[in-house]
């Protein structure tokens, strides 16, 4: 390891709720990484379990591991006072149950200071049942240039497809977010969509890393998203304020074709993950009132799997639509 001392710090900031199966596990991939001038910020977001321990116990072990404790308010706001309290030059998000690859850091900080980005994207693999499950890329899938330094508007017709809007595979400029001053949105669920899209949208330049960094763990994700029943809107309320920002920003236009896409797809997924019926119909009328014709989604917009069910929709036939659901679960 070569000396902290010339080594860029890098912050390194945790929401924590509830996730003490994995939360030792993914804090040691952390402090073993290979590049040392870290900061690990780990927000404990009113765990009831056994993490605050867990946190002490590690914090014990590492010095560079800071906690704070706060009320449950989500991992948006924890995010959010994460960022604040960040002194790095760098940033990365982590969730408290994923795992990151030993040279990660060391790699991006690396790649930071050869090309100068403000933000850096690179992939993730799937753990399901303790089984890594390989993720194609998507930036790769739809022909985006890797490896070197572009601007969002390069790929406006794509952008919001070439990449997931998730904060944690993202490796991020502090300086960057401190003047443009895009916040998570304290939702319940969704929390991260906003932030993700309009943080890449207003970046000078991006770099679309070819190499896959997180172990992201699936099946088991209530330590950060809750149920999918719960706080149903709040994806609807993810996509209007990207949609006014966009606007509010002038580049509406230009993102135009990337926004109505996204917006059709994560609305299908949720009604998807809703298996309560009460709450499938709260999201079903939501979309067919509202999310359809202000985001513009048209059939087109979407998957050939969700057309049955965009046409219910439309038509405001929700016990269709949640047969057409059913039928492709």
């Amino acid at each position: 390891m070569s000396d902290q001392a010339n080594e860029p710090l890098v912050s390194i900031i945790i929401p924590v709720y509830n996730a003490e199966k994995y939360l030792e596990e993914s804090l040691c991939s952390v402090t073993e990484q290979s590049y040392g001038n870290l900061e690990i910020l780990c927000v404990d977001d009113g765990s009831t379990d056994e993490s605050p321990q867990i946190l002490k116990k590690q914090m014990q072990k590492d010095s560079r591991i800071r906690i704070f404790s706060r009320e449950n308010r989500g991992a948006g706001a924890a995010r959010n006072f994460g960022m604040e309290a960040a002194k790095g030059e760098y940033l990365l998000f982590f969730d408290a149950d994923d795992l990151l690859h030993k040279k990660m850091i060391r790699t991006l900080v690396r790649a930071m200071l050869k090309h100068g980005p403000d933000i850096i994207l690179f992939g993730y693999d799937k753990i399901s049942e303790g089984k890594k499950i390989r993720v194609d890329y998507s930036a790769k899938t739809l022909r985006v240039p890797m490896n070197r330094v572009i601007s969002p508007n390069d790929i406006s017709g794509r952008l919001f497809q070439s990449d997931h809007g998730m904060p944690w595979n993202k490796f991020y400029k502090a300086e960057f977010l401190k003047k443009a001053g895009i916040r998570f949105q304290e939702l319940k669920n969704t929390n991260d969509e906003y932030f993700s899209r309009i943080t890449t949208v207003s970046a000078n330049r991006i770099l679309f890393l070819n190499k896959v960094f997180v172990d992201y763990r699936v099946g088991d994700r209530k330590s950060l998203h809750g149920n999918a029943n719960r706080n149903v809107l709040d994806c609807t309320y993810a996509l209007f304020a990207i949609r006014d920002e966009l606007i509010q920003r002038g580049v509406f236009e230009t993102y135009r074709e990337t926004f109505r896409e996204l917006a059709g797809y994560i609305v299908m997924l949720k009604l998807l993950a809703t298996d309560d019926s009460e709450a499938f119909h709260i999201l079903a009328k939501e979309t067919a009132d509202n999310v359809l014709s202000c985001c513009e989604i048209e059939e087109d917009c979407l998957e050939a799997r969700f057309q049955g069910v965009y046409r219910a929709l439309k038509g405001k036939d929700f016990r269709k639509a949640e047969s057409e659901i059913n039928r492709i679960r």
